[in-house]
């Protein structure tokens, strides 16, 4: 941990004030996870444990005076709900702009332009084409974007693997010259090389197993292979960037959502940390309390038009269900909770084993000062949205 703090170049003040304890591994027994918040949950009522206010009939946008904007700690108080009929592009349409517009409302937070003049949506295509962020809710997110202001060439794609945007559909087949647009946005493959800066990494002190197993005789190529470098285009590029997760059960952090999207899939070297749950909670807890990571997530539109609750990250078919829900939330936490849920209840239906203990993501990730929100219910708003 220490290596940690003195190798991640620029950030001192980042080793200065984040306390170890933050990063001891902490499990949360099964009988806790029920006493805080039941998993046996009716998903016909998704959220009855969260305080809900929906509104009658949503007024304009320019009759509503918008409050001062909130602190980010305030802003991951909320989640905000909308059930469209089906996920058609009219549909995303409609309840991303409602969700964005809530949002704003709620929050005072403007999704507009500033310094940069840029922002970026962080995809999600590990598992291929068949549990790939939606094009469809890409298309919503930019539209709400380019409403507000940014330009369609100013909203940056990002992901892991150059391959895996291919596979998907988000880069053509074949590389060629200068087609590293997708629909007009340029889309950034960090595993190109080109995003990443050899001054911005996190480093897990203990070697992966080829090189504990002694098939790495270089000892400086071991130490490198101990970093994982940072997402730099998101990091110091945008104003802010949007986490577009698609969910699946993870061995490395029980679930692959909200926050492993925006940590584990967002740097690089991140096979090492697939089957170790204790250093990829690490891992992503580490990364995502980083100042300058925590300065420009702006938040997270998870959708429910498919989610994998066996097997992940390798796509089966056979392992999904669909609802027609969208929720976003500046707060990651809270919807890997709501989505470990519904795995656990899939599973139990099917006669599976369900995922338990409770992940230590979850209490790593919402403790103390350095919280990346909570996932008790009673800190929670609920505000549902209009679809329409």
């Amino acid at each position: 941990m220490n290596s940690f703090f003195r190798k991640l170049v620029s950030c001192a003040a980042f080793a200065a004030c984040v306390p170890a304890a933050l990063f001891a591994q902490e499990k949360v027994s099964a009988e806790a996870a029920v006493v805080r918040n039941p998993v046996g949950v009716d998903l016909s009522a998704p959220l009855a444990d969260v305080p809900a206010e929906t509104p009658s009939e949503p007024a304009p946008a320019a009759a509503v005076p918008a409050p001062k904007e909130t602190f980010p700690e305030a802003r991951r108080a909320f989640i905000f709900e909308c059930e469209p009929k089906d996920f058609s592009e009219i549909s995303y349409a409609a309840a991303v702009e409602n969700l964005i517009a809530a949002y704003e409302k709620n929050t005072g937070r403007r999704l507009v332009p500033a310094e940069k003049k840029k922002a970026a949506l962080k995809l999600y295509t590990a598992s291929g084409r068949g549990l790939a962020t939606p094009k469809a809710l890409v298309r919503a997110v930019r539209a709400a974007l380019e409403k507000r202001g940014f330009a369609r060439d100013a909203i940056l794609l990002v992901d892991q693997s150059e391959r895996n945007l291919r596979l998907a559909g988000y880069l053509p087949p074949f590389r060629k010259k200068n087609d590293f647009f997708w629909e007009g946005s340029p889309v950034a493959a960090l595993d190109t090389e080109r995003f990443y800066n050899k001054k911005w990494f996190y480093e897990n002190s203990l070697p992966s197993r080829e090189a504990a197993a002694g098939t790495e005789t270089d000892w400086e190529d071991i130490a490198d292979e101990r970093k994982s470098f940072l997402p730099v285009p998101l990091l110091f590029d945008v104003d802010f960037w949007i986490n577009l997760p698609v969910a699946c059960d993870s061995q490395a952090l029980g679930v692959s959502a909200a926050l492993g999207n925006a940590t584990l899939w967002n740097a690089s070297n991140q096979k090492r940390f697939l089957d170790n749950p204790a250093n990829a909670v690490h891992m992503a807890v580490s990364i995502a309390t980083i100042p300058e990571f925590r300065r420009t997530f702006e938040l997270t539109i998870l959708s429910l038009e498919k989610y994998q609750f066996i097997g992940g990250p390798v796509f089966n078919e056979n392992y999904t269900l669909s609802e027609n829900r969208l929720w976003l939330s500046a707060n990651p936490v809270v919807l890997d909770f709501l989505m470990w849920r519904r795995m656990n209840e899939a599973r139990s239906r099917r006669g599976y084993e369900q995922i338990l203990p409770e992940p230590a993501l979850f209490a790593s990730a919402s403790r103390g000062e350095y919280s990346l929100g909570s996932c008790v219910f009673g800190d929670l708003k609920l505000i549902r949205v209009d679809a329409r």
